[in-house]
């Protein structure tokens, strides 16, 4: 399967094309900082650090939205540019640990960052936790990037 991916026409177009290459990357990467600027934002303020004031839905809430249009533009940009080389990919562990932070980090998200921000009176140590918690995994998926961009 893997190996037909980068036999069809749209890989092969993207890899015969640095500039469909060096678009898809700079996309990739604007989506990358509209997800950890909103993660940043939403850690940041579970962590008690940013607009501790505010209540955590109206920053996490908004935080949310630029999320989503990041990791939908991620996802997109990042199949595109790696299927030229899926198969490489797949088997580079440095790139399977990305995915696996990755998928952690929107679980993470969906499940405890998202109800926290739903719920008035959550605990300031569990706001802390999840808060930690979250910036550590996307931070992870950071690293797991460049590392795969630079050791592959």
């Amino acid at each position: 399967m893997l190996d037909a991916l980068q036999a069809s026409w749209l890989a092969r177009a993207v890899n015969e094309s640095q500039l469909a290459t060096a678009s898809l990357s700079a996309l990739h990467l604007l989506g990358f900082t509209l997800i950890m600027g909103s993660v940043m934002l939403g850690s940041l303020h579970l962590l008690g650090l940013l607009l501790a004031e505010q209540p955590t839905a109206a920053v996490v809430r908004p935080a949310a939205r630029a999320l989503l249009a990041g990791l939908c533009l991620s996802v997109v940009t990042g199949v595109l540019l790696v299927m030229p080389r899926a198969s490489g990919a797949v088997m580079n562990p440095t790139f399977r640990l990305k995915m696996l932070l990755l998928v952690l980090g929107v679980l993470l998200h969906v499940f405890v960052v998202a109800p926290l921000a739903a719920r008035a009176h959550a605990g300031v140590w569990t706001r802390r936790l999840s808060g930690l918690a979250s910036l550590m995994v996307w931070v992870g998926v950071a690293v797991a990037g460049c590392a795969f961009i630079l050791l592959e």
